[in-house]
């Protein structure tokens, strides 16, 4: 059995395949009795036609502002219909008045708690101020100290000492230089709050050592200044000072001995000669112990501040100096920390505050919209620029004492000095349809006046509303922009229009019942003589009335408009066998009825 069916079907392959043709009609009053018609040669217009509604281009839609659970009621409205005039939008004609009892009483329980965020607000903003000052003068105050750290250090040892020692240990040494570190210092701390890096690093496991106390040694301990007595490097600073001063003293001792012992030389001298009394002589030996004692002390006082004092000195100020930079990254570090929670507690009251006022503003808001005003000359409509079906079914209906939903549309009065046709366009046609198309328009109220029209938007997606209860129908929204200003036409009016797609100038063209497609092969039935023939032919672009012929005929030509009741597929000859492929007429469909017609839009 799937063997035949296989046969089966290569037949009908190689039957497309080995088609011919043959005449057909040979009866003439068959051929009198079948609609023809001649090819034409000429210009040709492909449009698109499709019913739509006129509406306006742009309008004043004024909705219902009002967040009442329950609704709104209106309390007045002006008549549907009313005519707004430049006086009334001069007086400011009240045009709806919608009630305001819900939105007061909000007004009035929001009172309390708005001024309540509001003080919490002023104080905590209040105290930004007052941390940021303090912070501010904390840190100046140690930025301070370290200024003067970096003045003793130099004053101790010299200024082109210490710039050689701060420069070995890579400190700052200048204004300039500590103006930098700060700056540095400052970028890493701030790198260190970034809330980016610190998500980051969140999921980052860190181990954890216990606190020991351990630190190293100052960078200070590692400098000899030893070195800067022995070279003579030290500068005009407080210790070179000091140890000038010593040698003089020491120098001063030295002398006054040598005096002494020349004294005690002389009296030895006179002693002998008895000349003086031994009192006298033992007053000069005690002289001279006293004079070796004082160079003595002044020796060793030079001693132990060269070898103790000046360098214990010199690391005890460039330690304070190192530690007064560090207690500026620390003090900086504090403040920021502590600024920070004072930042974020701002912020918070801050932002409840704008919230309040939010709020507040929003209820103000609503209580203003509840007298609407007339702001805009033209014809009051209820309702939506754009209402439909369904949303006539989802809002109440406008007149005073409805209830209005939040949103829902009160009134449209729309622009009549720009117009235009709302058409939805079949999937079919959708290709061919592009913003800028020259269109005509024809309203059904005044039939015999043809106006112009630019086609303004095309819809990308298919209208959702119109396929919800008929999946199979597939369109999409467009808009016909209408030129001039006309006075008798009305939004809501029913029209035609006719989108110019392109214009054809001196082609050959046939109406589009005479083409029939078969297999994928559009054809003819040509006249030749009392028969019909079929002919193969190329077609073109197309209206809903002709259709251009690329191949095929020639001007003057006769074709059946349709098909000759006695038409069949040819024979089908196929391995030394003769099949016969029965007549299939719902295969054979004019081009025309290939192509699904959506019906107007009234």
């Amino acid at each position: 059995m799937k063997k035949h069916m296989w046969w089966i079907s290569l037949a009908v392959l190689i039957g497309v395949g080995l088609m011919i043709f043959k005449p057909f009609g040979k009866s003439g009053d068959n051929v009198s009795a079948i609609p023809e018609a001649a090819v034409q040669q000429g210009d040709l217009v492909i449009d698109v036609l499709e019913g739509g509604n006129i509406q306006a281009l742009e309008s004043l839609e004024v909705r219902n502002m009002v967040k009442a659970t329950a609704g709104v009621k209106i309390l007045e409205i002006a008549d549907e219909g009313y005519e707004v005039t430049a006086e009334d939008v001069k007086n400011k004609k009240v045009l709806v008045r919608l009630d305001p009892s819900t939105i007061e009483e909000q007004l009035v329980d929001h009172d309390v708690q708005f001024q309540q965020t509001q003080a919490t607000y002023a104080e905590a903003k209040q105290n930004l101020d007052i941390e940021e000052s303090e912070a501010l003068s904390d840190i100046k105050l140690v930025r301070q100290s370290m200024r003067f750290s970096l003045l003793d250090f130099e004053k101790f040892v010299g200024a082109d000492a210490a710039k050689q020692i701060l420069k070995a240990m890579a400190l700052p040494y200048s204004n300039e230089t500590l103006s930098l570190y700060e700056e540095n210092a400052t970028a890493i701390i701030l790198e260190a709050f970034d809330s980016d890096k610190l998500a980051e690093s969140a999921g980052e496991e860190i181990e954890e050592k216990p606190f020991t106390g351990d630190s190293e040694d100052s960078q200070a301990a590692k400098i000899d200044f030893d070195t800067f007595l022995k070279s003579n490097k030290l500068g005009e600073g407080e210790a070179e000072q000091t140890i000038r001063r010593m040698r003089d003293e020491a120098l001063v001792a030295a002398s006054e001995l040598s005096v002494v012992e020349e004294s005690l030389a002389g009296a030895e001298r006179l002693a002998k000669k008895d000349f003086i009394t031994k009192a006298t002589l033992e007053n000069e030996r005690v002289n001279l112990e006293k004079a070796q004692l004082s160079l003595q002390t002044k020796k060793t006082e030079l001693d132990l501040f060269e070898d103790y004092e000046f360098p214990k000195e010199a690391e005890k100020m460039l330690s304070s100096y190192e530690e007064a930079l560090l207690e500026l990254i620390r003090e900086k570090r504090e403040k920021m920390a502590k600024m920070s929670q004072v930042y974020a507690k701002y912020r918070s009251y801050k932002r409840r505050y704008e919230l309040e006022l939010k709020k507040r503003q929003d209820l103000e808001e609503q209580l203003a919209s509840c007298v609407i005003y007339a702001s805009k000359q033209g014809l009051m409509a209820y309702g939506g620029a754009n209402d439909n079906y369904y949303t006539s079914r989802y809002y109440e209906a406008i007149s005073a004492g409805a209830t209005l939903k939040l949103g829902q549309p009160i009134f449209t009065i729309p622009d009549m000095s720009k117009l235009g046709v709302d058409v939805d366009i079949h999937e079919s046609h959708i290709k061919k349809i592009e913003r800028g198309q020259r269109a005509l328009i024809t309203a059904e109220s005044v039939p015999d006046m043809t106006l112009e029209g630019v086609v303004t938007k095309v819809a990308v997606l298919p209208d959702s509303n119109a396929s919800r209860y008929n999946p199979s129908l597939k369109v999409y929204p467009a808009t016909i922009e209408i030129e001039g200003n006309n006075d008798f036409l009305k939004p809501g009016m029913t029209a035609k229009t006719q989108i110019i797609v392109n214009e054809l100038t001196d082609i050959l063209f046939i109406p589009v019942q005479a083409v029939f497609v078969e297999h994928d092969e559009h054809f003819v039935f040509l006249k030749k003589g009392n028969q019909y023939e079929r002919n193969v032919i190329e077609i073109g672009d197309h209206n809903d009335e002709f259709i251009q012929i690329l191949e095929g005929v020639t001007v003057d030509d006769s074709v059946a408009l349709s098909m000759p009741p006695d038409y069949e597929t040819a024979p089908v000859e196929m391995a030394g066998q003769r099949k016969v492929v029965p007549k299939k007429k719902a295969e054979q469909t004019t081009i025309a009825e290939s192509e699904e017609k959506p019906e107007p839009k009234a």
